[in-house]
Parts: C-alpha cells; sequence; structure tokens
C-alpha cells in the first residue's frame, strides 16, 4: 500500500511536470553536471580524467541507466520514482522495527506523500539514492542488536551500504561511529561476553572492512588517472569554506574571491576555485591540496572569528528546523504551479506543511522515546551526528533530506504514543507532549526565512535564466525586465539581463543596462566584461577594450576580457598583443579552454605546430571536457601530416559534443586521408542523419563516393 501510493504521487507529479514546466527537458545547476557527466560516461568514458571533484555514484549510475535506456529524461525519472517509492517501504520498515506496526505505516505514508522529496526526486539530484542506503543500513543494524546471537555478515552488509552511500555523498561518513557503537553494542550484550575485548571489536571490524570495499576502488581510480589519492573526491575543503567564511549567509553559495549565482555552471566553479587557489598558494596545487587550502582558509577564519562562527552556526541550526524549504536550485513553492500535486502537497496555512508541522512533533520526540523507547536513540544519535555537516555547510531544504526519514520516523512513534496515551487518559504526558510541540511550532514557523529568501521577483528571475540557458533570449529579456520590474534591486536579474541583450545583439540597450547596474556595482568585473561586449557590437574597439582592462583590473581570476583583448589583438593583426593577452587569460584561469584554444590555433596559423600542439594538449589536461580543444589538437595533426595522432583526439571531441557537425566532419576527413574509407562514411552517415541538408558532409560524401581525396 505504501509502495503504491508513493509510486502514483511520483509518477504523477512528473507527468504534471512534463505538462506544465518549460524546464522539464532542460536540467538546472546540480541536475545539469549530473546529466552531462552520464552522458560522458554513457558515450564511453566510464574512467573520465583527473581526480573526482564530486562523488561519483550517481552520475556512474545515471550513464549505467542511460547506456541501457538511451539518454531520454523519462525512463530516469521513472526509475528514481520506483527507487523513491521504495524509500518509502524502508522508513516504514525502520520505524516498524523501533515504534512498531502502526508508527511504521503512519511513517511510511508520510513519506509516500512528503511534497519537497517528491520534487527532488523529479531532478537529477544524488539524493534518491542516499536515502535508501542509509536507511537500509539503520535497519540491518537495529535488527542485529534485538538477535540473540553475534553476525558479522549483517554488519559487513553494514559497512558496504554506508561506503556505496559515501561514494554518492560522503557526509554519511561523519555518523560511522554510531553504527560502530551499535555494532559494540549488539556483540557486549551477547552472553558469555564477560568483559572480553575481541568479539566487540569483530563487529566493528567488519563494518570497516565493509566501508572500504565500494570505498577503495574510487581511491585507487583518483590516485592511477588524477594522480591524487584523493578518497573520494576534493569537493570538502571548497564546501567548508563556502559555509565559514565572512560574507557566508548559510542559505547560499556565497565566498568573498568570486561573484557566485545561478548563470554559474559547475565547470566554471571549479575551474575558478581551483585557479583561486593556485594563484593564492603561489604554486602548482594537486586536488588534495587544493581542498586543503580551502579547508585551511576555513579554519583560519573560524579560529580568527570564533564568536561570529558560533553565532552563525546557531542561525544555521534554525535553519535546519525551520518549516520553510530554503531551495538552493529553484523557489520550490513557486515550483508548485507546475503540479496541482505539489500545490496539495507543500502549502502554508500557519504553518509550513510538511515539515512545520513534523519538524516540532520530531523534536519532542527526541526526548520522549530518549527515555521511553531505547532503540530509538540510535536514531537521534544518527541525526545529532549528521548535523553538523549540515550547519556546516548550508541549511537548505536539500541538504536536510538526509535528517528527514528520522524526523518522520520520531514524529510517527510520538504521534501513536499521544493516540495511545488519550485512550488510556493518560492527559499528563498527553499534554506536555502537546504544549511542547506547539511551542515549538510557533518558534519553527515564523516567516523570517521566507523573508530573506523570497522576493517578488525571483521566482521571474528564475524562470528568466531557464530560457536564457536555452537560447531563448527574447523571452529571457522579457522575464528579466518583469522581475526587474517586481524588484528593482534584485541586481543579478539587471547583469543577465544585460548579458542577454548582447546575445540577442541589442547593443544599446545592453549599454544601457550595463550602466544602470554598474552604478550599484562599480567594481563587477563581469558586469564591465559584458559592457565591453555590448561596445564591440557597436563597433566601438576602443571602448570595448577600455571596458574590458576594467574588467581584467577588477577580476583577477577573469579570464574572459584577457580573451577579448586577445581576439581584438588579433583582428587588428597585432599577434604578439594577441599572444599575451591569451597568457595572461590561461594565468587567471587555467581551465579556461576558450583561451587555449584561441592561443593554439594562433600558432597553427602562423605555421607553429608544434607550440599549436603543446598549447592544445595543456588544455586537454587541464579542461579535459573542453571539446573544441580536442578537435583542434586533432585538425593540427592533421595539417602537420600527422595523421594517426589525430585521430584520438578527434574521436574524443565526437564524444564530448556528438551533435556538432563540424566535429564528426573533421574526423570524418581525416579518417578518409588515411584511407579508412569505411569509418569516413560511417561518420558522415551520421552527420546526414541528424541535418540531411548539411551541404559539407553531402560534399564529402560524393568526394568519398569517388574515391577523390579532399
Amino acid at each position: 500500500m505504501v509502495f503504491a501510493i508513493a509510486l502514483f504521487a511520483r509518477l504523477l507529479v512528473n507527468w504534471e511536470l512534463f505538462r506544465n514546466n518549460p524546464g522539464f527537458y532542460y536540467p538546472d545547476v546540480d541536475s545539469a553536471w549530473h546529466y552531462q557527466w552520464a552522458q560522458e560516461i554513457a558515450r564511453g568514458n566510464w574512467l573520465g580524467e583527473g581526480v573526482f571533484y564530486r562523488a561519483p555514484l550517481y552520475p556512474y549510475l545515471l550513464g549505467l541507466w542511460m547506456t541501457v535506456f538511451g539518454e531520454g529524461m523519462w525512463p530516469i525519472r521513472i526509475i528514481q520514482a520506483i527507487i523513491g517509492s521504495s524509500t518509502a517501504i524502508l522508513i516504514t520498515l525502520v520505524a516498524w522495527r523501533v515504534f512498531g506496526r502502526r508508527a511504521g505505516i503512519l511513517s511510511g505514508i508520510i513519506w509516500a506523500l512528503w511534497g519537497p522529496v517528491i520534487y527532488y526526486e523529479s531532478e537529477f539530484l544524488l539524493e534518491p539514492m542516499t536515502l535508501p542506503l542509509n536507511l537500509m543500513a539503520l535497519w540491518l543494524a537495529l535488527g542485529e542488536l534485538k538477535r540473540d546471537r553475534l553476525r558479522l555478515r549483517p554488519w559487513l552488509a553494514v559497512g558496504l551500504l554506508l561506503g556505496i552511500s559515501a561514494i554518492a555523498r560522503p557526509n554519511i561518513l561523519i555518523t560511522v561511529p554510531v553504527f560502530l557503537a551499535m555494532g559494540w553494542m549488539a556483540a557486549r550484550r551477547r552472553p558469555g561476553v564477560d568483559g572480553s575485548w575481541w568479539p566487540p571489536v569483530r563487529p566493528a571490524l567488519a563494518l570497516l572492512l565493509g566501508l572500504m570495499i565500494p570505498i577503495l576502488p574510487v581511491t585507487i581510480r583518483n590516485a592511477v588517472v588524477g594522480g591524487d589519492p584523493v578518497l573520494i573526491a576534493y569537493q570538502g575543503g571548497v564546501n567548508l569554506w563556502i559555509g565559514n567564511n565572512p560574507v557566508a549567509d548559510g542559505l547560499t553559495m556565497m565566498i568573498p574571491e568570486i561573484s557566485l549565482d545561478a548563470t554559474k555552471g559547475w565547470d566554471e566553479f571549479v575551474g575558478l576555485t581551483d585557479s583561486i587557489a593556485v594563484s593564492e598558494a603561489g604554486r602548482p596545487l594537486t586536488p588534495s591540496e587544493i581542498s586543503s587550502h580551502w579547508t585551511g582558509k576555513a579554519l583560519d577564519y573560524i579560529l580568527a572569528n570564533p564568536g561570529e562562527a558560533i553565532g552563525r552556526w546557531a542561525t544555521k541550526t534554525y535553519y535546519l528546523l525551520n518549516g520553510f524549504e530554503v531551495g538552493d536550485q529553484t523557489d520550490i513553492y513557486a515550483f508548485r504551479r507546475f503540479s496541482p500535486t505539489l500545490t496539495a502537497l507543500i502549502w502554508k496555512f500557519g504553518i509550513y506543511f510538511p515539515f512545520g508541522l513534523v519538524g516540532p512533533l520530531a523534536l519532542v520526540a527526541m526526548v520522549w522515546a530518549w527515555v521511553a523507547v531505547r532503540s530509538s536513540r540510535w536514531l537521534t544519535l544518527f541525526a545529532l551526528f549528521y548535523a553538523p555537516s549540515i550547519i556546516g555547510f548550508l541549511a537548505t531544504a536539500r541538504h536536510r533530506l538526509p535528517l528527514l526519514p528520522i524526523a518522520v520516523i520520531l514524529a510517527s512513534g510520538l504521534v501513536w504514543q499521544l493516540w495511545t496515551w488519550r485512550r488510556a487518559r493518560r492527559w499528563k504526558p498527553l499534554l506536555v507532549c502537546i504544549a511542547a510541540a506547539l511551542a515549538l511550532g510557533v518558534a519553527l514557523n515564523q516567516s523570517s526565512v521566507e523573508q530573506m529568501m523570497r522576493d517578488p521577483g525571483f521566482t521571474l528571475y528564475q524562470e528568466a535564466l531557464m530560457h536564457d540557458r536555452q537560447g531563448n533570449y527574447k523571452e529571457a529579456i522579457r522575464l528579466y525586465g518583469e522581475a526587474l520590474n517586481k524588484q528593482p534591486m534584485l541586481l543579478a536579474a539587471r547583469r543577465n539581463l544585460a548579458l542577454a541583450l548582447v546575445r540577442d545583439k541589442q547593443w544599446d540597450l545592453a549599454v544601457a543596462v550595463s550602466f544602470a547596474y554598474l552604478r550599484y556595482q562599480q567594481e563587477d568585473a563581469e558586469a564591465y566584461n559584458n559592457l565591453g561586449l555590448a561596445y564591440l557590437g557597436q563597433g566601438d574597439t576602443s571602448k570595448a577594450m577600455g571596458s574590458f582592462r576594467t574588467a581584467a583590473r577588477y577580476g583577477a581570476n577573469l579570464a574572459q576580457p584577457h580573451l577579448n583583448l586577445g581576439d581584438i589583438a588579433l583582428a587588428r593583426g597585432d599577434a604578439v598583443s594577441a599572444v599575451y593577452a591569451y597568457r595572461t587569460a590561461i594565468d587567471a584561469d587555467s581551465t579556461f579552454g576558450p583561451a587555449y584554444n584561441a592561443l593554439g590555433l594562433l600558432y597553427a596559423h602562423a605555421g607553429m605546430p608544434d607550440s599549436a600542439v603543446a598549447v592544445l594538449e595543456r588544455c586537454t589536461q587541464r579542461n579535459p571536457l573542453y571539446p573544441s580543444a580536442w578537435s583542434n589538437l586533432g585538425n593540427v595533426l592533421v595539417e602537420a601530416g600527422r595523421l594517426e595522432e589525430a585521430i584520438p583526439p578527434m574521436k574524443r571531441a565526437v564524444e564530448l559534443n556528438p551533435n556538432t557537425p563540424i566535429i564528426r566532419y573533421n574526423l570524418a576527413v581525416a579518417y578518409w586521408k588515411l584511407g579508412r574509407i569505411d569509418a569516413a562514411k560511417l561518420e558522415v552517415s551520421e552527420i546526414l542523419a541528424r541535418d540531411p541538408a548539411n551541404e559539407p558532409a553531402r560534399q564529402l560524401r560524393d568526394v568519398i563516393d569517388k574515391s577523390q581525396i579532399p
């Protein structure tokens, strides 16, 4: 019953989003990163390049599903709906084991209809994978505590589940001491132990062995592929700095070094933060050293400002417990307009439903159950150990998801106990718990967090971003304008509007909007870069160069204005200045592919193929997901007569960007020149299958058919 309710609700929400949400097929931010990474894996790049920046389990699962079902998004969402429905069963079983059958069924039904979770399971996010793993580990461990004899295989399985969860979200490792204590307790309470040290250690060793089985291959892969034996991923240091820096607010990604907003993709963010760490250290850094650099900055800040840090943690604790759902990628409440079902399951009427109701009950249940239900203590300890990993970073709705099953189980146990007390007419504990829950409900349903996070134009701004990324610039411009009419001080919308106007070639308006933004943010490097692009569109090269130089002065780690200055110099025939500008762009951001690409092409056109190859090869090392560098590396090798060497980088470019005809065309030409006619024909056929009217491909097909070398 629980599974059926959960699956029906999830499939219904996905159908409603498919019908109503214009972004259904356009994943954003984390979802986009995961989907694109999975595409790379499904297309054959199973090892990847470099050390993992983020934990890899979820993208690899997506890649596996894509390999089986194709890259369509519906199969993924259906699988995630099934997994989410299975999570409802696991919650039922854990609650049943702790509080009994009725509380278990109540927990499962609550989870089956938990609106925020249903929403997140419709995105390409890793939480649908980690929650069932964590719950299965808890269910197994709690079961072993009740057995009369010690068994090691279940503890090995508990460790295995935690290890698999860790390679999706490493935060779970902070709870390992709780499970080790459970194993120790399971052994100590067995007859005949009599103070011996060895029996209590055996479950811990089995658990740790299971824990390392999934983690060790990831560590070895990082050492072999990336040259740095990072345990899982190296994102932790940056995350700690995001949560603990002078401008951190606990709810949004804010650091002093760069301006972060939803327009920056993860590739750009990683490149910037890696380059900043290298620049501040004054030497090349390995990924583990980059993570340590950011960790050190965070710890230095905390030690230098202990009162401020403790106050911020206290504030984030309140955010964590507040009923309002803080969306870190989108406004969940505004998202309801695409789904009547979500509208029914997420709302505010006196309280923020559902967490504004369940959260206070769970907090009261922690105290009651700690005394009355001994096995519930492990759930409370799990929550208390996991919570610092949220408070130390961002206390958003998505990041608190791993705690929600515990809250639902505890609240369900208390609700059933309240019903039992009422039937038994035990009024004192009944009234005390109700009074405590009401008091907490009032405190945790205050609208202060909502007022801080929501503004009239934010929803329109997010919708504009969606169209902006899809290239629908006119619609994005309209929505940015509406957002600014609602909220004139929504400066991110004003800056993005200027860039959208540039992309839509409305140069004069772009200049005007850029100046309107710069009145408030006079040292915003990206805004000056946008202004320079607008001037360039107007044909005013002098003003464009001045704007780009200003952008370069204010943005020490911003590579784009240097690239633009190099392009202007090259257009004027000043190759020396162009080389200097491109190299400066690379120094500013060592992962900025367009600068390497421009410099490599400049060398190639200047008759310096060896220098071009060296620059482009460096780009493929520093930014291995930039297809133009791979393609142009192959082109330069072809021009140099190194045909066999040209094939691998060209094939890699096709893997990265299979839908760009010119990349396949160049590979087809290389195959043809090598005499590999069948391979050449296959690439040409792929181009024409996507675009039958592609004239260069048709001409190349004719040339191949006539056995003429182009």
